[in-house]
């Protein structure tokens, strides 16, 4: 009977983390996840690599797997004294339940955020619960305070040089501003969250959050040459990353409402389907409610009010809000 199989030497462990750590620089994500994914189980990875095992999971449509390698990440820098990081590990967690509307482990996550950043001091950390505030507040209607939230972190982002908060926090604001009618303030933050972004230094994750957002708030107010600047702008990120899935379901829900707002109904429809698909495949539930929506705009426009009905109530089934366009 054979015997148990050898371990792993560490020139194979290192070898394997090291081939998944130049696909994240290449943003080849499905190679880093493999790759990630196999070091760990040959050894398990650090918090560090874990971070990345989490940013691959995340780009490949993984969701158990990127809040997985996130808390275990959280836990070794817990363990190791990184706190700070462990602060940022545990926000992305809870930023994670908040855009998907699971509002109670959402709160508990950004609790321990709270906590942990009680022993710290001044910090850049302490931008980022002002983050989840904000969003929290333009979600409630409280624009005002969404405003001072967003600020703050504004203000706190420049002047650590942090570039994730700046971006965050330069398109929050934005929101808020034009959601109290302040347009001209609104695009001028939303403008200078875009250039922070275009500037490069920008993680992943938050260009992609950041360009969805702010996309989404030119065309709430028709600022119609804008969004499609930079709807054009999402789409060439996106065919620059082939085995990326997070981002490019909602770049075809993006397209798809341009298409319609400019009058091509056809390839709006397309594109909408398109995106049904894509977001399904990797369980976007919130995307794909939106793409149901977008689709059954069109069909209401042209005339096609049975299938505009159909995709109305499958938008509703997955968490949007079927009205004005079911009424």
């Amino acid at each position: 009977m054979p015997g148990p199989p050898s371990p792993p030497s560490p020139k194979l462990q290192s070898g394997t983390l090291e081939r998944g750590l130049q696909a994240c620089q290449r943003r080849a994500w499905a190679q880093a996840h493999a790759a990630l994914a196999a070091a760990d189980g040959e050894s398990r990875l650090s918090a560090e690599h874990l971070e990345q095992l989490a940013l691959a999971a995340y780009f490949v449509g993984r969701d158990e797997e990127y809040l997985g390698a996130l808390e275990r990440a959280f836990s070794e820098f817990l363990d190791h004294g990184a706190s700070r990081r462990a602060i940022r590990c545990a926000f992305w967690i809870g930023i994670w339940f908040l855009l998907r509307g699971e509002q109670g482990r959402s709160n508990g996550w950004l609790s321990r955020v709270q906590r942990l950043l009680g022993a710290e001091g001044d910090c850049v950390e302490q931008g980022y619960p002002l983050i989840a505030s904000s969003t929290r507040r333009i979600g409630a209607g409280d624009l005002c305070g969404a405003e001072v939230d967003a600020a703050t972190a504004a203000e706190l982002g420049e002047r650590f040089g942090d570039v994730d908060l700046s971006a965050c926090a330069r398109h929050l604001l934005g929101r808020a501003l034009l959601q109290q009618g302040r347009i001209s303030e609104g695009l001028a933050s939303l403008d200078e969250a875009m250039l922070v972004v275009t500037g490069g230094s920008v993680s992943p994750l938050v260009t992609g959050l950041t360009y969805c957002g702010v996309i989404e708030g030119y065309q709430q107010v028709y600022a119609l040459a804008r969004a499609r600047e930079w709807t054009e702008a999402l789409s060439r990120w996106c065919d620059e990353q082939p085995e990326m899935l997070a981002f490019s379901g909602t770049c075809l829900v993006h397209r798809a409402e341009l298409m319609q707002l400019l009058g091509s109904w056809p390839g709006a429809l397309a594109e909408a389907q398109r995106a049904c698909e894509r977001c399904l495949s990797v369980a976007n539930r919130r995307a794909a409610a939106a793409a149901h929506y977008q689709a059954g705009e069109v069909h209401r426009l042209r005339g096609d009010y049975a299938a505009a009905e159909a995709e109305f109530r499958d938008a509703s089934r997955f968490g949007h809000e079927p009205q004005p366009g079911l009424a």
